[in-house]
């Protein structure tokens, strides 16, 4: 699939204008973005500045696997903060790699689905927002603060360079709705950059604002869930969530989940917790 496509690809309009980045295969698995890719680049071009479409993590694209050594989308901070370890793998280079064409930009709209069905959601900080406002309706939340809990994320790293870092969740993997919502995205964030001027978009006024404020990390080898948890669900204070080896692991106020998952390592992310603005 991705060796009939270069890993990147740039366009240049015929006048000047931004320099703007769309990135898809970050996690190799998530093919939502990366069928998007294989649809719009072929045909595509812009009127003005430049636009470069990223392939992420190519050798976990080729295996279809989220990573194969590292989370790429924790592979953005500072070199300072990896061990000798980490910087032998993949991952860790090839964001490297990325950081540079980064560098070249001035914002970032980074494409994500997910296993099993979710409702789309949009990550960003307020630099962001004159963007997302016109992102789809489909897009009915938008998350903060996910980069002090999560760090590392290519969109993070935007934004520890003043710049504009916008992650999108567009639903299940191979989702023709979620494949819908990715390129409908994509085209309106062109837009809203001015690469092309051939939409009229409706600006989004009433999605919901979530904080994130929390991750939990694995004890032990053996994290369960005590449920399947979806996306966004409210749960109270004192809600069993899992167990983690032999001790419960409680909720510590109100708030609401998303990515909760079974694990069976030590030091895996499990869970983040948010609140409602």
């Amino acid at each position: 699939m991705i060796d009939k496509v270069p890993y990147i690809k740039i366009f240049h309009g015929k006048k000047l204008g931004k320099t703007s980045v769309i990135m898809a295969g970050n996690h190799g698995n998530e093919v939502c973005g990366i069928n998007a890719f294989k649809d719009i680049i072929p045909k595509f071009s812009i009127e003005s500045g430049t636009v470069i479409f990223i392939f992420g993590n190519i050798k976990a694209i080729k295996k279809n696997v989220r990573f194969t050594e590292f989370n790429l989308n924790r592979a953005f901070l500072p070199s300072s903060k990896y061990s000798k370890e980490i910087k032998k793998t993949y991952e860790y280079k090839r964001a490297q790699e990325i950081k540079k064409i980064l560098n070249k930009s001035d914002a970032l709209l980074d494409i994500h689905s997910t296993l099993n069905d979710s409702e789309p959601f949009i990550v960003c900080e307020k630099n962001a927002f004159e963007i997302t406002s016109f992102l789809p309706k489909e897009f009915k939340r938008i998350v903060y603060g996910l980069d002090s809990v999560e760090p590392g994320a290519v969109d993070g790293y935007m934004l520890s360079k003043g710049k504009i870092g916008i992650c999108i969740e567009c639903g299940q993997h191979n989702s023709s709705t979620a494949l819908k919502i990715a390129k409908d995205a994509i085209f309106s964030f062109l837009n809203k950059r001015m690469h092309i001027n051939n939409l009229e978009l409706n600006n989004v006024k009433n999605r919901e604002n979530i904080q994130m404020n929390f991750i939990y990390y694995t004890k032990t080898d053996s994290f369960t869930l005590n449920k399947k948890f979806y996306d966004f669900e409210k749960i109270k204070k004192g809600t069993l969530i899992g167990i983690d080896g032999e001790e419960k692991i409680l909720a510590p106020n109100d708030c609401v989940i998303i990515f909760a998952h079974n694990r069976n390592k030590k030091g895996e992310e499990a869970y983040l917790l948010g609140t409602f603005i």
